[in-house]
């Protein structure tokens, strides 16, 4: 009878919280439902805001001109993976002129998932994205991609 009555308990105790736990803890690393693969854009704009953190780091970018104004939020990787690919807080900073690739946020948001970074004032790349260097929309062939939002007043 006691054994019964422990492995009720049991599957109450383990099972239970796990049927309440709400859907958007489980899918928190999902970025492929936060971000369309198939919308690669590339902006140009200004560095407003570093936020070099765990879990997520963030760039924030701002963009003038028709297709795309305001401030765009680049997720990418944790301040340590980002150290090993070579972002620290002394080789980007605020006010930086850069143009970014990444995969455009879903739902409408100025946000993307971050691919390359790369600053025309000294030629200064990083590729942060998923998979190899290569392509349109790598470091390297940055700005002969898809689709490109650009400062109004200067072409970077």
């Amino acid at each position: 009878m006691n054994s019964k009555l422990l492995a009720g308990a049991s599957v109450a105790l383990f099972a239970v919280p796990i049927l309440f736990t709400p859907s958007f803890v489980t899918a928190h690393h999902t970025w492929v439902v936060q971000y369309d693969r198939d919308d690669i854009v590339i902006l140009e704009g200004t560095v407003s805001e570093i936020r070099l953190i765990s879990p997520h780091s963030r760039i924030f970018i701002e963009v003038d001109g028709t297709d795309g104004p305001g401030i765009w939020a680049g997720e990418t990787w944790p301040l340590g993976a980002l150290y090993r690919r070579g972002l620290t807080h002394d080789n980007l900073a605020v006010g930086d002129v850069v143009r970014v690739t990444g995969e455009r946020a879903v739902e409408g948001r100025l946000g993307l998932h971050l691919r390359s970074i790369y600053r025309p004032a000294d030629q200064w790349r990083l590729w942060i994205g998923l998979g190899p260097d290569t392509g349109e929309n790598s470091a390297e062939g940055i700005g002969d991609g898809i689709r490109q939002f650009q400062l109004e007043n200067e072409s970077v």
